[in-house]
């Protein structure tokens, strides 16, 4: 015959890759659905207002949201008075003194119900602050 034998004797000189990217892209599409659903931790959806500029936080922090209708929230739990937001506030500076406020308001909320947040974590002895936006649609597409 024309073809030549397979020696089953020979050592094996090659390493078969084709398991590890299967096994890399089943781990990858794992890890994609999972941080799409956790993406949205806080279940609160509020209409941020746009802007330009801005950058993600490194730091640990603690996120209180605003909402149009008065509702005020410190990460997910409600707050009904200013001396509970302080408390939350002081609660979590002792376990971090790094701690950095996010302040994330509906674009329809009062202004002066955020400037009272800073305020509020100000008295709390929170030094970094930040307040959450988003990027213009504009901005979003072009870059």
């Amino acid at each position: 015959m024309a073809g030549g034998t397979v020696d089953d004797d020979d050592e094996i000189t090659g390493i078969n890759v084709t398991p590890l990217v299967d096994i890399t892209l089943v781990l990858l599409i794992i890890f994609m659905v999972t941080t799409s659903i956790i993406s949205n931790a806080e279940g609160l959806q509020v209409a941020k207002p746009e802007a330009a500029t801005g950058e993600k936080l490194q730091d640990s922090s603690v996120l209180l949201v605003c909402t149009a209708d008065g509702t005020i929230q410190v990460d997910g739990v409600t707050m009904e008075s200013d001396a509970a937001i302080v408390d939350k506030l002081t609660d979590k500076l002792v376990e971090d003194r790094n701690l950095q406020g996010i302040v994330q308001c509906d674009e329809s909320a009062e202004v002066g119900q955020m400037v009272h947040l800073i305020d509020l974590m100000r008295d709390a002895g929170v030094k970094k602050y930040a307040i959450a936006t988003k990027k213009p649609a504009a901005a979003a597409a072009g870059g």
